[in-house]
């Protein structure tokens, strides 16, 4: 119970409605799904883009609106108590791929959890068959949010500003 507020929300272990909900962002909110179903899935390692949806947080402050995402896996369905979350970040999961599911699934976000700062991120997914050029490891916005991400979950402000070579609406950077 503890871990599963820790991370707010989990796509892994055979997680099911009894988990908690799926957040969603539609109709310009953060809304909970409670649907059937199970947790969890992802298409192939690919390109996307990311919205940051929150642009006041200190991880997510001047970083732009919009910005690709170098080939990774886009996680959907993600489930868990959302207790005291807030979403950063979301990218949407085309149905033109395989396990896309239509919505804009919760990539970056924090949560509150005692007297601590949770950042969970999504991103940076590594598996055996990948070479040593790992482009979801050296994109420009994994290191960055990790980076911002592990500074304000340890004191509560980001000091690191956003370079000037962060992707853009249409560039991925490495």
């Amino acid at each position: 119970k503890e871990f599963n507020e820790i991370i707010g929300l989990g796509g892994w272990g055979g997680r099911d409605e009894k988990w908690g909900p799926m957040i969603r962002f539609r109709d310009g909110k953060f809304v909970f799904d409670n649907s059937p179903g199970r947790a969890g899935s992802h298409p192939p390692k690919h390109e996307f883009q990311v919205v940051t949806r929150d642009r006041e947080h200190p991880i997510t402050k001047d970083l732009p609106e919009k910005w690709m995402r170098a080939s990774d896996e886009l996680y959907s369905e993600f489930r868990g108590p959302a207790k005291n979350l807030t979403v950063l970040a979301t990218a949407y999961a085309d149905t033109s791929r395989r396990g896309g599911t239509g919505e804009h699934e919760p990539v970056l976000f924090t949560i509150k959890y005692g007297k601590g700062r949770v950042f969970h991120d999504v991103f940076g997914h590594v598996g055996r068959r990948d070479s040593s050029l790992i482009p979801a490891m050296d994109c420009v916005g994994f290191i960055v949010t990790f980076q911002r991400g592990a500074e304000w979950a340890a004191t509560g402000k980001v000091t690191q500003k956003v370079p000037e070579d962060f992707p853009t609406a249409t560039v991925v950077r490495s």
